[in-house]
């Protein structure tokens, strides 16, 4: 590793025993795991038409872990929040984090010192209220960037078999632990 230190780590779910429980969210990756499920995505959904009306269909995004997260972590800020990723390498990792790739990079805040403009999800932040100390919070977003008390966690099997490999850019910016 560089002189850099990486906050994000890719080790045993077993060191999240620090956090609470809700202030965990998990997810799993696999072979058809897409950007699009980690993220989130937009997605027809049929709204029901008052008496005398028809349905209509509108397009929403639905947030995905990462975004469950974020929101997770903002909205709770004195509060460590854990994004554990079960089985990395049985997804394409590359692909699945995509831009977010970028902001694994942390600076000495555990901020990500690079931000990343992903419209579907800066609309639903924007729009999004969040409960933060009991008070209704609304925040204006140009880019996303992880905050301070988010971490992701990421175990895997290195014997497995018919896997993915990580590369070693994505690699290099997770500390390891067996």
């Amino acid at each position: 590793m560089g002189a850099r230190t990486y906050r994000t780590v890719l080790i045993g779910a077993g060191n999240v025993a620090s956090f609470l429980k809700e202030n965990i969210i998990r997810t799993t990756f696999y072979q058809d795991y897409s950007y699009t499920d980690f993220v989130g995505q937009i997605l027809p959904k049929i709204v029901k038409g008052a008496e005398g009306e028809k349905d209509t269909v509108e397009y929403i995004f639905n947030p995905g872990p990462f975004t469950l997260a974020l929101i997770q972590a903002i909205s709770n800020p004195t509060k460590k929040v854990a994004l554990v990723v079960e089985e990395i390498n049985r997804g394409n990792a590359p692909a699945i984090f995509g831009d977010i790739f970028q902001l694994l990079d942390r600076d000495e805040n555990n901020v990500s010192e690079y931000g990343i403009v992903n419209v579907s999800m800066i609309d639903y932040l924007n729009d999004y209220t969040f409960i933060v100390d009991g008070a209704k919070k609304s925040y204006k977003f140009t880019e996303i960037k992880i905050p301070g008390n988010l971490y992701i966690y990421a175990t895997m099997n290195t014997s497995d078999q018919n896997v993915y490999t990580l590369d070693t850019a994505f690699v290099r910016r997770w500390d390891r632990e067996k």
